[in-house]
């Protein structure tokens, strides 16, 4: 198996999100905290382009129809044409945290800390962009789309579940069953519901109404420590694999975990990245894991190792579940 290998010209500070496109197993985008948005080839390890057009910090970037979309601490969304050229199709009263795309309806959904959910056309030039604006009553801290269903993560512990179609109300509205704050929330391949991992190195895997299956939560991202005591640790990304659901886990520990969610066991530990994994995503195929290493400041200021990213081939049965045992 080949080995894994950092990418060049990375970021030079803090990585926020790392995305692959939802169809092309190479292209990767990356937002970060140096106001820059990049696009590189994985598989050719090089930086293809790379825009400067925020004031701040990017918090959040992703793949649209022909370019891709960014928000930050600028408030601004910026649509991000073939790679080439930025224009401004909005913006929120506070800094925008998360955004998803829905290619169904070329729409692009933001999330913000002023505690709006907005949509918006993105072909639409000038005014007429913004399509909804939805008061969620807390901040908005991460969100994931796929298919219909859009999932929100709220400050506060609740997350919303909206169908993208119908988007005046959530179709269903819960409390998450981890007792801290919320770091990530992806939805399921199989869209019957979602894993959501907190601050406090705990995972849930919890499911939508009607489907046949029970929610549960696992502690990870902990290490011994002196006097039976564990060093807690976020867990700051979740990543499923495109093809056998299985899914990953990176926390402030500097380690990734893959896990099982049906047979709930964990697979495989992937550990000595130089500092905490701030971002996960697997390519279209699943053959490629991107991984970032970027310290997420749980410690405060201090030292640490400059931020990288990391492309983990795998293999076709890396990521497969274990069959069931009779």
């Amino acid at each position: 198996m080949s080995k894994q290998f950092e990418l060049l010209q990375p970021p030079s500070d803090g990585i926020s999100k790392l995305r692959f496109h939802p169809t092309d197993d190479t292209k990767l985008l990356v937002s970060s905290w140096d106001q820059q948005v990049r696009l590189y080839d994985a598989q050719q390890n090089q930086l293809v382009a790379s825009h400067h057009d925020h004031r701040a910090a990017v918090l959040d970037t992703v793949f649209g129809s022909n370019g891709a979309f960014s928000g930050g601490l600028d408030r601004r969304v910026l649509a991000w044409e073939n790679y080439s050229h930025t224009r401004e199709i909005g913006c929120h009263d506070g800094e925008i945290s998360a955004l998803e795309y829905v290619s169904s309806g070329n729409m692009l959904l933001s999330g913000s800390w002023d505690c709006t959910l907005r949509a918006w056309d993105s072909h639409a030039q000038g005014g007429a962009a913004q399509i909804a604006k939805l008061d969620v009553e807390e901040r908005i801290y991460s969100m994931s789309a796929r298919e219909t269903l859009l999932a929100v993560a709220l400050a506060g512990r609740k997350i919303l579940i909206y169908d993208t179609r119908k988007l005046d109300a959530p179709i269903e509205v819960r409390e998450s069953s981890l007792k801290f704050p919320t770091r990530c929330v992806k939805l399921m391949p199989s869209s019957l519901g979602f894993v959501c991992s907190s601050v406090e190195g705990r995972v849930s895997v919890e499911y939508l109404n009607g489907a046949t299956k029970s929610n549960y939560a696992f502690k990870c991202h902990r290490q011994p420590a002196e006097d039976n005591i564990d060093l807690v640790y976020p867990v700051n990304a979740v990543a499923f694999h495109p093809v056998h659901h299985t899914f990953v886990t990176g926390g402030s520990d500097g380690a990734v975990s893959l896990w099982d969610p049906d047979n709930k066991k964990r697979l495989k530990h992937y550990q000595g990245y130089p500092t905490s994994i701030s971002a996960l995503d697997f390519n279209a195929s699943g053959n490629m894991l991107a991984v970032a290493s970027s310290y997420t400041y749980e410690e405060g200021e201090k030292d640490h190792p400059p931020d990288s990213i990391w492309i983990k081939p795998m293999t076709e049965n890396e990521a497969r579940p274990k069959a069931k045992k009779n």
